[in-house]
């Protein structure tokens, strides 16, 4: 049990750490700070900072399709699922901790051309098992491919990770008003819907 929590913290404590620092120049001693835990406490937990970014990744997948499913299960209509993803995709933009971690994983990936192709591969498989589980009833089944979905579903994250990154590097240019009117018209689009 205090294992789980030193564990749990730990991986809040990278959250914060590889968002704000980003990965290569994060520190496990950062980590165990922020997380109020010694070294040794890290490494008891994990062989490296690589295996807690990767952690980490997995988690945020997993916290993503949790969050779509505990939203979009009880609201009846596809009119009003897709609104209610609108709004959700308009947080997420808002959530820079979560999208800063995402584009850290995708740059951490680029710089470690090894792995690329794995994480690359782990990382599309995520996006389709999410479309696939949570965002079914959006897609039209028989006129769908796997690829459409695939692309579909890395058209929404583009979708978030750039207005994200944008918003935070100029907020005078891209307000959260311009946002609320851009995402519903980009969505409509990948989604193939008249708005």
């Amino acid at each position: 049990m205090r294992s789980e929590r030193t564990r749990a913290a730990l991986l809040s404590a990278a959250e914060v750490v590889f968002a704000r620092d980003g990965f290569e120049a994060s520190r496990i001693e950062d980590i165990a700070a922020e997380a109020g835990r010694s070294r040794g406490a890290f490494y008891a937990n994990f062989e490296s900072k690589t295996e807690v970014f990767l952690a980490l990744r997995s988690l945020a997948a997993l916290r993503r399709a949790r969050e779509l499913r505990e939203l979009l299960e009880p609201i009846e209509g596809e009119e009003a699922r897709y609104e209610a993803l609108i709004q959700y995709t308009l947080e997420q933009i808002c959530d820079t901790r979560t999208l800063l971690l995402q584009i850290e994983f995708k740059l951490f990936a680029l710089r470690h051309p090894g792995m690329l192709k794995e994480l690359a591969a782990k990382h599309v498989e995520a996006v389709t098992e999410i479309n696939e589980r949570e965002l079914a009833y959006l897609f039209d089944q028989h006129r769908h491919t796997v690829d459409d979905k695939q692309w579909m579903g890395m058209a929404i994250e583009a979708v978030l990770e750039g207005f994200a990154l944008n918003a935070m590097f100029s907020p005078e240019s891209l307000s959260l008003e311009r946002l609320e009117t851009l995402v519903p018209e980009l969505l409509a689009r990948v989604f193939e819907r008249r708005r």
